[in-house]
């Protein structure tokens, strides 16, 4: 009966695999969560806040916060998120 001993080894793989991918799609989706909570204003960079940008952008003016915001490697998508916060 080694046939039968191959099958269920190749059982119990499969089965521990299986439960590997599911913690880790579980654990993922978890800590994806948590960081979606402590971030609310998502796209902004970390760290910064509506307030703080356009007290920020009042001091310095649109251009000169454009500017530094490019030369810092801030993403298109952050910066768009930060304009947000302006209107």
């Amino acid at each position: 009966m080694p046939h039968m001993r191959r099958r269920s080894n190749l059982f119990l793989l499969l089965l521990v695999v299986g439960i590997f991918v599911l913690s880790a799609a579980l654990i993922m989706l978890m800590t994806r969560q948590a960081r979606a909570a402590a971030t609310p204003d998502i796209g902004l960079p970390a760290g910064a806040t509506c307030e703080v940008i356009r007290e920020k952008v009042a001091e310095h003016g649109k251009a000169a916060s454009l500017a530094w915001a490019i030369k810092q490697g801030f993403s298109l998508a952050q910066i768009r998120a930060a304009r947000r916060c302006l209107k």
